[in-house]
């Protein structure tokens, strides 16, 4: 039986995977083939951020983030995380799922997701409003986990959900847009 997750589960997940490094540890980058093969999400998630090229100083970016399960089984578990971009006044989620917990502190982002079923989609926008002092480029990255929950977990326990070790199955995606003049 499927349990909807409560907000100190939220939190607890959120947690654990705020420590994670946005770039892929040495170690998981060597780790041979065959034992990734047998730790991958029986439901994996593909995700696609859409993202204006170039804004004006001061403007606003719009991401929008669609995560789709491409396994043949629901997401036990499912999460949206991203690193926005410096020189950011304000972030806010503008768009998510009903059933999605979305928090938001200083640039990072953390959703959860309610099962997503197989070749269904969840789309999450968020809004960044930069500083009129950002120049350059606005780099965003954005990551998706799918996690398969053992039976007998607790997901509410975060001693628990720290066993699962959640950092070396985020797949992220990095962004780039113009600040114009």
């Amino acid at each position: 039986m499927r349990r909807h997750l409560s907000a100190l589960a939220a939190l607890a997940l959120a947690g654990s995977l705020a420590g994670a490094s946005l770039a892929v540890p040495a170690a998981a980058a060597s780790a041979p083939a065959a034992s990734h093969a047998l730790t991958a999400p029986q439901s994996p998630l593909k995700f696609k951020v859409q993202y204006p090229k170039a804004v004006k100083k001061g403007g606003t970016i719009t991401y929008t983030i669609k995560s789709t399960n491409v396994g043949e089984w629901p997401t036990d578990l499912a999460a949206l995380l991203a690193k926005l971009p410096k020189g950011a006044s304000k972030i806010r989620v503008v768009g998510k799922p009903s059933t999605a917990f979305c928090e938001a502190s200083g640039r990072d982002l953390f959703c959860l997701f309610d099962t997503i079923k197989p070749n269904r989609s969840a789309t999450v926008k968020v809004r960044v409003w930069l500083k009129k002092s950002t120049k350059g480029n606005a780099y965003a990255e954005f990551g998706t986990v799918s996690i398969d929950v053992p039976s007998g977990v607790d997901v509410t326990n975060e001693e628990e959900l720290d066993k699962l070790d959640l950092q070396d199955d985020v797949k992220y995606a990095k962004v780039k847009t113009r600040i114009l003049r």
